[in-house]
C-alpha cells in the first residue's frame, strides 16, 4: 500500500506527494513534527500538517525571504527571525558578510533536533557565532525585547489557527530600526480560506507600516504551486530602491533569486487586487 503526504487546499482540493519512506514523527510544541522522504521533493519536513521544507525546492521562500530586503536595503546589520520552521532561511541570511547579529526566536526544540538529524546541512546555520537562538515563544519574546533590528522575517504564524496577533506585529513594528524591514508569507488568494487568511494577514501590517507591498514566488509544493510574501517597511520601496548593482557586488550563487526576478516579483494579476479591495 502506497503512502502519501496530504495536504488539503481547500474543501474540495488537496495536494498529495508519495512517501518512499516516513523517517520521523513526533508531536512538538508546534504540533506533529514529520520528516518524510520522497521520490520528486527529496526529504520534507511537514509541522502541524504543513509543509516547512522540501529538499527539492525549499530554496524558493527562502532565497525570497531573504534577498529580497537585502537588496532592497543596503544597511541591514541585526535580523530577527521568527520562527525555526526552515534553519535553511537563517544559513541564506550568514551568506551577507553586512549581517553582524541573527536572532532566531523558537520554542520547540523537537523541530530544530530534527533539522539537526535528518537536514544537517540546513542546521549548521545555529553553530554560527552570529546567530542566538532565543528559547521563547515569539510574541512574548517581541513584547518584552530591548533588542533592536533592521529586518524580521516571520516564517511561523502566517495564518490559519496559528496566526500570530496583532499585537505582536506592534511589537515587531516597535523592535525594529527607523527605516526597518519586517517580511512574512501571506498566503494565496485563490481559495476561498486562504484569501480570507491573505485579507487578514495584509490588514495586521498595512495598518501598521507606511509601506505595504506584496511579491509571489512560485513553488510546486506550496499553496496552489504560489506563494505571496508580504513586504512591510518603514522607509524602502523594494521596487523604487531596488539597486541591481547591489546583488551584482554580492557575487552569491542562486537557484531563484536575481534581479529580474527580484523586480518582476512585486508584478501581480488583477485577481489578486480585487482580492483585497478593502483592506
Amino acid at each position: 500500500m502506497d503512502l502519501w503526504y496530504t495536504r488539503n487546499e481547500s474543501q474540495d482540493t488537496k495536494w498529495s506527494v508519495r512517501v518512499t519512506r516516513p523517517l520521523f514523527s513526533i508531536e512538538g510544541k508546534s504540533g506533529r513534527v514529520e520528516v518524510l522522504e520522497t521520490e520528486d521533493f527529496g526529504r520534507i519536513l511537514s509541522v502541524g500538517g504543513c509543509l516547512a521544507i522540501t529538499e527539492g525546492e525549499g530554496f524558493t521562500q527562502r532565497e525570497m525571504l531573504v534577498h529580497v530586503p537585502l537588496n532592497a536595503h543596503p544597511g541591514i546589520r541585526a535580523v530577527l527571525v521568527v520562527g525555526g520552521r526552515d534553519l535553511g532561511t537563517v544559513l541564506e541570511l550568514l551568506r551577507y558578510s553586512q549581517v553582524e547579529r541573527i536572532v532566531l526566536v523558537e520554542n520547540d526544540q523537537i523541530l530544530l533536533d530534527a533539522q539537526r538529524k535528518f537536514f544537517p546541512n540546513l542546521a549548521e546555520a545555529l553553530t554560527d557565532p552570529r546567530v542566538r537562538v532565543a528559547d521563547e515563544d515569539p510574541e512574548d519574546f517581541a513584547r518584552e525585547s530591548k533588542d533592536r533590528f533592521d529586518l524580521a522575517i516571520v516564517q511561523s504564524g502566517s495564518g490559519g489557527e496559528g496566526a500570530l496577533g496583532q499585537s505582536f506585529y506592534c511589537d515587531c513594528f516597535r523592535l525594529l530600526s527607523g527605516d526597518g524591514i519586517l517580511v512574512a508569507p501571506a498566503g494565496s488568494a485563490y481559495y476561498s480560506t486562504q484569501r480570507r487568511e491573505l485579507v487578514s494577514q495584509v490588514g495586521k501590517l498595512k495598518r501598521l507600516f507606511p509601506l505595504y507591498r506584496l511579491y509571489h514566488i512560485d513553488s510546486p509544493a506550496i499553496e496552489g504551486g504560489s506563494r505571496l510574501i508580504g513586504f512591510a517597511s518603514k522607509k524602502y520601496d523594494p521596487v523604487k530602491d531596488y539597486d541591481s548593482s547591489r546583488w551584482v557586488k554580492h557575487e552569491l550563487s542562486s537557484h531563484y533569486y536575481n534581479a529580474e526576478v527580484h523586480k518582476a516579483a512585486f508584478a501581480l494579476p488583477p485577481y489578486i487586487a480585487e482580492a483585497l479591495e478593502d483592506c
